[in-house]
C-alpha cells in the first residue's frame, strides 16, 4: 500500500505540475508530499522532477516513469475491485461527473435508493458543463460521466446513450402547463430564465435561433437549474431545460416540462461513459447498472 501511496503523490504532482496544488488535492502539507517524492526518487536513486520557481516539471526519467505508474495504479485498482467484489461490496465510492441536466431528483432519487442497499459506498457528485464532464473521467477524477455528444475523444468509452431535447419548465398552475407541447413563440409572453453556455441545452437553443434569425431575451441567465427553478416560480416564468424524452411531464418541485415544438428536431445525445481500458471498482461498476437500467431503457451496452 505505501508504493500505492508513493504512485498516487507522483501522478498527482505530475498532473498539476506543482507540489502544493498535488497536495491540496490529496489532503496533504506541502513538505509531506515533497518528502514522498523526494523517498521515491531515493529509492530509484534518479530525480523523477526538474523543480523551478514555477512549480515543477517531469525529468526525462520522470516521463518514463509517469507511464509504468498509471499503468501500475490502474491495476492495482482492478485488483481492489475485485478484493470488493469477494466482500460483497460492502465499501467503496463512486465519483460521478454530471451534466445539470441529469443531476436532477431523478438522478438524486437514484443515488439514493442505490445507497440504501449500499450504505457504505459513499457518492461523490459533481456537476460540470459536457466538455469538462468527459476531460474529468479522462483524467481519472471520476469514474462515470454523464454527459453530452462525446465527439473526438476516444479515452471516454460510452456504456449507453438516449435522445434529449429542450423543454420548457413551468409551475403546475402556470396557463401553459396544461399543454402537451409549447412553441418558441408562446415563450416571449412570459419571464424568461436559460442556461448559460456551458450548458449543452443553451448550446442547442443558440443553434437554432442562429438558423432560424429568431431572438430571445433572458431575464436571467445562470449554470445552476436550481436557481433557473426558483425564478420559475417566483415569477410565473419560464425556463428552457434539455430533458428525455418528448412528452409533457411533471418533474417534482410543483414543475412542469412541457416539451419545445420546434426545437424536438434539434436533439442532442446523453451519454453514459466511463475511461476506455480501466476495470471500473466494483461500487462504481454497480451504480453504472443502476443509472443505464433508470436513465437509458432503450438502449445498453
Amino acid at each position: 500500500m505505501q508504493h500505492v501511496k508513493w504512485l498516487t503523490s507522483f501522478v498527482t504532482v505530475a498532473e498539476h505540475a506543482s507540489i502544493r496544488e498535488a497536495a491540496e488535492r490529496l489532503h496533504l502539507s506541502s513538505s509531506a508530499l515533497n518528502r514522498q517524492i523526494l523517498d521515491l526518487e531515493g529509492e530509484l536513486g534518479t530525480p523523477l522532477f526538474e523543480r523551478h520557481a514555477r512549480g515543477v516539471r517531469l525529468s526525462a526519467a520522470g516521463e518514463a516513469y509517469l507511464v509504468y505508474a498509471k499503468r501500475a495504479l490502474r491495476e492495482a485498482e482492478a485488483v481492489h475491485a475485485h478484493i470488493d467484489a469477494l466482500k460483497g461490496l460492502r465499501r467503496g465510492h463512486v465519483g460521478i461527473a454530471a451534466v445539470a441536466a441529469i443531476a436532477d431528483e431523478r438522478l438524486m432519487a437514484l443515488i439514493v435508493e442505490f445507497q440504501r442497499t449500499h450504505a457504505q459506498v459513499g457518492i461523490t457528485l459533481t456537476v460540470l458543463g459536457a466538455e469538462q464532464v468527459v476531460e474529468a473521467v479522462v483524467q481519472n477524477d471520476a469514474d462515470l460521466g454523464l454527459t453530452f455528444n462525446t465527439p473526438g475523444q476516444s479515452d471516454f468509452h460510452v456504456l449507453a446513450s438516449t435522445p434529449y431535447s429542450i423543454h420548457a419548465i413551468v409551475t403546475e398552475d402556470h396557463p401553459l402547463a396544461a399543454q402537451d407541447r409549447v412553441s418558441i413563440a408562446a415563450l416571449h409572453a412570459y419571464p424568461l430564465g436559460l442556461g448559460d453556455r456551458s450548458w449543452g441545452g443553451r448550446r442547442l437553443l443558440d443553434e437554432y435561433l442562429h438558423a432560424s434569425g429568431m431572438r430571445l431575451e433572458p431575464q436571467i441567465v445562470s449554470n445552476a437549474f436550481e436557481v433557473l427553478a426558483q425564478f420559475v416560480r417566483l415569477s410565473s416564468g419560464v425556463c428552457l431545460q434539455i430533458r428525455a424524452g418528448a412528452r409533457r411531464e411533471a418533474i417534482g418541485g410543483g414543475l412542469v416540462a412541457l416539451p419545445v415544438t420546434e426545437l424536438q428536431k434539434y436533439a442532442r445525445v446523453m451519454t453514459l461513459g466511463s475511461l476506455r481500458g480501466r476495470t471500473l471498482p466494483s461500487a462504481a461498476a454497480r451504480f453504472a447498472e443502476c443509472v443505464q437500467t433508470a436513465c437509458f431503457p432503450s438502449e445498453q451496452s
